[in-house]
Protein backbone atom coordinates (compact mmCIF):
# COMPACT_ATOMS: atom_id res chain seq x y z
CA UNK A 1 0.00 0.00 0.00
CA UNK A 2 1.28 3.92 -0.43
CA UNK A 3 -0.38 7.02 1.11
CA UNK A 4 -2.31 9.30 -1.12
CA UNK A 5 -2.56 11.62 2.03
CA UNK A 6 -2.82 11.58 5.63
CA UNK A 7 -5.41 14.31 7.57
CA UNK A 8 -3.81 14.77 11.42
CA UNK A 9 -6.99 16.37 12.40
CA UNK A 10 -9.21 13.95 11.26
CA UNK A 11 -7.15 11.14 11.74
CA UNK A 12 -7.72 10.05 8.21
CA UNK A 13 -4.98 8.35 6.37
CA UNK A 14 -5.90 7.59 2.75
CA UNK A 15 -4.28 4.39 0.96
CA UNK A 16 -4.31 2.85 -2.22
CA UNK A 17 -2.44 0.21 -4.19
CA UNK A 18 1.49 0.67 -4.69
CA UNK A 19 0.74 1.14 -8.09
CA UNK A 20 -0.38 4.89 -7.38
CA UNK A 21 2.61 5.99 -5.53
CA UNK A 22 3.57 7.07 -9.47
CA UNK A 23 1.31 9.71 -8.45
CA UNK A 24 2.47 10.89 -5.59
CA UNK A 25 6.21 10.21 -6.74
CA UNK A 26 5.25 12.27 -9.62
CA UNK A 27 4.53 15.40 -7.28
CA UNK A 28 7.37 14.69 -4.71
CA UNK A 29 10.58 14.12 -7.46
CA UNK A 30 11.31 18.05 -7.46
CA UNK A 31 11.37 18.93 -3.75
CA UNK A 32 12.79 14.80 -2.42
CA UNK A 33 14.07 13.34 -5.38
CA UNK A 34 15.49 10.34 -3.76
CA UNK A 35 11.94 9.19 -1.77
CA UNK A 36 9.85 10.00 -5.08
CA UNK A 37 12.65 7.36 -6.34
CA UNK A 38 11.57 4.80 -4.08
CA UNK A 39 8.20 5.38 -4.79
CA UNK A 40 8.43 5.21 -8.88
CA UNK A 41 10.82 2.15 -8.61
CA UNK A 42 7.51 0.25 -6.01
CA UNK A 43 5.23 1.71 -8.60
CA UNK A 44 6.94 0.58 -11.79
CA UNK A 45 7.31 -2.86 -9.99
CA UNK A 46 3.38 -3.04 -9.33
CA UNK A 47 2.33 -1.62 -12.93
CA UNK A 48 4.80 -3.69 -14.45
CA UNK A 49 6.74 -1.60 -16.15
CA UNK A 50 10.13 -2.80 -15.27
CA UNK A 51 9.72 -5.44 -17.64
CA UNK A 52 8.01 -6.15 -21.06
CA UNK A 53 4.28 -4.98 -21.07
CA UNK A 54 2.81 -7.64 -22.89
CA UNK A 55 -1.02 -6.11 -22.22
CA UNK A 56 -3.16 -3.34 -23.33
CA UNK A 57 -2.84 -0.59 -21.16
CA UNK A 58 -5.72 0.85 -19.37
CA UNK A 59 -6.65 3.88 -19.52
CA UNK A 60 -4.69 6.39 -16.23
CA UNK A 61 -2.48 9.24 -15.78
CA UNK A 62 0.02 6.85 -14.38
CA UNK A 63 1.49 6.30 -17.57
CA UNK A 64 2.27 9.63 -18.38
CA UNK A 65 3.52 10.40 -15.14
CA UNK A 66 6.00 7.27 -15.80
CA UNK A 67 7.20 8.87 -18.79
CA UNK A 68 7.83 12.03 -17.30
CA UNK A 69 9.86 10.42 -14.18
CA UNK A 70 11.37 8.26 -16.66
CA UNK A 71 12.84 10.49 -18.81
CA UNK A 72 13.57 13.01 -16.33
CA UNK A 73 15.87 9.90 -14.70
CA UNK A 74 17.29 8.97 -17.75
CA UNK A 75 15.60 5.13 -17.81
CA UNK A 76 15.70 5.10 -21.46
CA UNK A 77 14.73 1.48 -21.51
CA UNK A 78 11.30 2.13 -19.01
CA UNK A 79 10.81 5.06 -21.59
CA UNK A 80 10.93 2.86 -24.48
CA UNK A 81 8.64 0.28 -23.57
CA UNK A 82 5.99 2.78 -21.94
CA UNK A 83 6.08 4.79 -24.92
CA UNK A 84 5.26 1.91 -27.10
CA UNK A 85 2.50 0.63 -25.08
CA UNK A 86 0.71 3.93 -24.63
CA UNK A 87 1.44 4.63 -28.89
CA UNK A 88 -0.46 0.98 -28.84
CA UNK A 89 -3.41 1.13 -26.72
CA UNK A 90 -3.86 4.90 -26.19
CA UNK A 91 -4.96 5.98 -29.73
CA UNK A 92 -2.77 8.92 -30.53
CA UNK A 93 -4.19 10.79 -33.16
CA UNK A 94 -3.94 13.92 -35.04
CA UNK A 95 -7.23 15.89 -35.46
CA UNK A 96 -6.58 17.73 -38.71
CA UNK A 97 -9.92 19.87 -38.70
CA UNK A 98 -9.40 21.18 -35.52
CA UNK A 99 -5.16 21.50 -35.46
CA UNK A 100 -4.94 19.14 -32.19
CA UNK A 101 -3.32 16.00 -30.80
CA UNK A 102 -4.62 14.13 -28.50
CA UNK A 103 -4.98 10.46 -27.05
CA UNK A 104 -8.32 8.80 -27.20
CA UNK A 105 -7.65 6.46 -24.64
CA UNK A 106 -10.11 3.70 -26.06
CA UNK A 107 -12.79 5.46 -24.02
CA UNK A 108 -14.74 6.78 -27.12
CA UNK A 109 -15.74 10.00 -25.34
CA UNK A 110 -16.56 12.98 -27.83
CA UNK A 111 -14.01 14.96 -26.00
CA UNK A 112 -10.03 13.56 -24.83
CA UNK A 113 -9.88 12.94 -20.93
CA UNK A 114 -8.09 16.19 -19.57
CA UNK A 115 -5.97 14.50 -16.86
CA UNK A 116 -4.97 11.42 -18.79
CA UNK A 117 -3.70 14.07 -22.38
CA UNK A 118 -2.05 16.43 -19.84
CA UNK A 119 0.01 13.58 -18.19
CA UNK A 120 0.91 12.70 -21.73
CA UNK A 121 1.47 15.86 -23.07
CA UNK A 122 3.71 16.31 -20.52
CA UNK A 123 5.89 13.52 -20.84
CA UNK A 124 5.98 14.89 -24.51
CA UNK A 125 8.06 17.38 -23.60
CA UNK A 126 9.89 15.95 -20.49
CA UNK A 127 13.65 15.63 -20.84
CA UNK A 128 16.55 14.73 -18.30
CA UNK A 129 15.99 17.60 -15.25
CA UNK A 130 13.30 19.26 -16.67
CA UNK A 131 10.20 18.69 -14.18
CA UNK A 132 13.02 19.27 -11.36
CA UNK A 133 14.34 22.84 -13.10
CA UNK A 134 10.94 23.74 -14.09
CA UNK A 135 9.81 23.45 -9.82
CA UNK A 136 12.89 24.98 -8.71
CA UNK A 137 13.09 28.01 -9.98
CA UNK A 138 11.49 30.53 -12.52
CA UNK A 139 12.18 30.35 -15.72
CA UNK A 140 15.21 32.16 -17.54
CA UNK A 141 13.64 34.24 -20.35
CA UNK A 142 13.52 33.14 -23.66
CA UNK A 143 12.10 33.85 -27.31
CA UNK A 144 8.36 33.17 -27.98
CA UNK A 145 5.66 33.19 -30.22
CA UNK A 146 2.66 35.50 -29.15
CA UNK A 147 -0.33 36.81 -31.02
CA UNK A 148 -1.00 33.44 -33.33
CA UNK A 149 -4.15 33.78 -35.13
CA UNK A 150 -5.27 29.79 -33.58
CA UNK A 151 -7.23 28.42 -34.51
CA UNK A 152 -7.24 30.02 -38.59
CA UNK A 153 -3.47 28.82 -38.07
CA UNK A 154 -1.64 26.72 -36.04
CA UNK A 155 2.13 25.86 -35.72
CA UNK A 156 2.81 22.42 -35.93
CA UNK A 157 6.67 22.83 -35.15
CA UNK A 158 8.69 26.17 -33.63
CA UNK A 159 11.94 24.55 -32.56
CA UNK A 160 15.52 26.93 -32.29
CA UNK A 161 18.45 25.44 -34.30
CA UNK A 162 21.54 27.53 -32.90
CA UNK A 163 20.49 31.03 -33.96
CA UNK A 164 17.95 30.13 -36.81
CA UNK A 165 14.09 29.65 -35.30
CA UNK A 166 12.06 26.51 -37.67
CA UNK A 167 8.60 26.67 -38.09
CA UNK A 168 5.72 24.93 -39.75
CA UNK A 169 2.62 26.70 -40.67
CA UNK A 170 -0.24 24.32 -40.74
CA UNK A 171 -3.81 26.78 -41.75
CA UNK A 172 -7.17 25.55 -41.01
CA UNK A 173 -8.31 26.48 -44.31
CA UNK A 174 -5.29 27.28 -46.58
CA UNK A 175 -5.93 31.02 -48.82
CA UNK A 176 -2.72 32.42 -50.73
CA UNK A 177 -4.48 35.73 -51.16
CA UNK A 178 -5.07 35.90 -47.51
CA UNK A 179 -2.74 36.90 -44.74
CA UNK A 180 -2.10 36.27 -40.97
CA UNK A 181 0.82 37.62 -38.84
CA UNK A 182 2.17 37.11 -35.37
CA UNK A 183 4.96 38.18 -33.41
CA UNK A 184 8.30 36.51 -31.75
CA UNK A 185 9.30 38.56 -28.92
CA UNK A 186 12.68 38.28 -26.69
CA UNK A 187 14.93 38.34 -29.44
CA UNK A 188 17.61 41.10 -30.13
CA UNK A 189 16.26 43.64 -31.77
CA UNK A 190 17.97 43.23 -35.54
CA UNK A 191 17.20 42.18 -38.78
CA UNK A 192 15.65 39.14 -39.57
CA UNK A 193 14.86 37.45 -42.84
CA UNK A 194 12.42 34.81 -43.39
CA UNK A 195 12.70 32.28 -46.17
CA UNK A 196 10.44 29.22 -47.17
CA UNK A 197 7.21 31.11 -47.85
CA UNK A 198 7.26 33.14 -50.92
CA UNK A 199 5.58 36.86 -49.69
CA UNK A 200 6.36 36.29 -46.03
CA UNK A 201 8.00 39.35 -43.93
CA UNK A 202 9.37 40.95 -41.12
CA UNK A 203 9.41 44.19 -39.56
CA UNK A 204 11.77 44.79 -36.54
CA UNK A 205 10.71 46.44 -33.46
CA UNK A 206 11.81 47.78 -30.29
CA UNK A 207 10.71 45.02 -28.32
CA UNK A 208 9.52 41.99 -31.15
CA UNK A 209 9.70 40.77 -34.57
CA UNK A 210 6.40 41.13 -36.29
CA UNK A 211 6.00 38.75 -39.18
CA UNK A 212 3.14 38.83 -42.07
CA UNK A 213 2.77 36.14 -44.52
CA UNK A 214 0.00 34.67 -46.73
CA UNK A 215 -1.81 31.83 -44.82
CA UNK A 216 -0.64 28.73 -46.64
CA UNK A 217 1.09 26.14 -45.32
CA UNK A 218 5.05 25.59 -45.48
CA UNK A 219 8.04 25.80 -43.43
CA UNK A 220 9.50 29.08 -42.53
CA UNK A 221 13.05 29.37 -41.31
CA UNK A 222 14.02 32.83 -39.34
CA UNK A 223 17.84 33.96 -39.51
CA UNK A 224 19.36 36.78 -38.14
CA UNK A 225 21.30 39.40 -40.19
CA UNK A 226 25.40 39.44 -39.48
CA UNK A 227 25.51 43.15 -40.19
Amino acid sequence: MTTLYYDPVLDVHHRLPVSLAMTTAYYAMPQHPKDARRLFDAACAAMGLDREIETTLNPSRNYGSALVMAKEWGLDDIVERVSAAVDASFEPTWDTTRGEFTWGMGLVEPHPRGQFNAFLAAAEAAGPGRWTALSAAPLAPCPQIVDVDFPNVALTRAEWHGETLLLTMDPLEPDPNAWTEFRIVGVEPRRWSANGIEGATTDVQSNSVVVRLPRVAGNLEFTPSSD
